[in-house]
């Protein structure tokens, strides 16, 4: 009888990026980074881009290779990481796509009742497949309510980096 008896899962789970797999990722982000600049890409580094910016606090220039995705018609990342603080309130940035660099504005979005929104739309747009391509586990054989989705952001800390065209 393994487990414990009366503890269920929460019906919407955004999984922590592991310890092993953040450790990977720092030693192979200066070869992802050199990549993106080239604009060498394979089909896996297709969404692969780079957020150039200064650091409000430390003033250091940061080079974050990340994800993008497609967020209900807009580019965006999702994250947990440190560095999202930044873009609270919004920032002028650069990100190189394809090896091309352009002028962009980042804004952090935390609200937990926004993102149950935004993944409500991607789940009518895409349906479940579209929540799990973001990372976003469902443990019930059905569509996850507001609530819930509200709940899981609520309780992972989960953000998103919107980015935006700058002239």
């Amino acid at each position: 009888m393994g487990g414990v008896i009366g503890r269920r899962r929460p019906p919407v789970v955004i999984p922590s990026t592991p310890w092993y797999t953040r450790f990977w990722l720092r030693l192979f982000n200066p070869l992802m980074r050199a990549e993106i600049r080239k604009g060498a890409y394979t089909r896996s580094m297709e969404n692969l881009i780079l957020l150039h910016f200064t650091g409000r606090k430390s003033g250091r220039l940061y080079e974050v290779p990340v994800m993008k995705q497609d967020l209900g018609g807009r580019v965006g990342v999702l994250t947990e990481a440190g560095w999202r603080a930044n873009f609270r309130g919004g920032m002028d940035i650069e990100v190189t796509d394809r090896g091309v660099r352009r002028p962009m504005t980042a804004r952090l979005e935390t609200d937990p009742e926004a993102l149950a929104d935004l993944a409500q739309e991607i789940l009518a747009e895409s349906g479940r497949a579209g929540l799990e391509r973001l990372g976003i586990v469902l443990t019930v054989p059905r569509d996850p309510t507001r609530g819930e989705l509200t709940e899981a952001v609520r309780r992972h800390g989960t953000g998103v980096v919107f980015l935006t065209p700058r002239d």
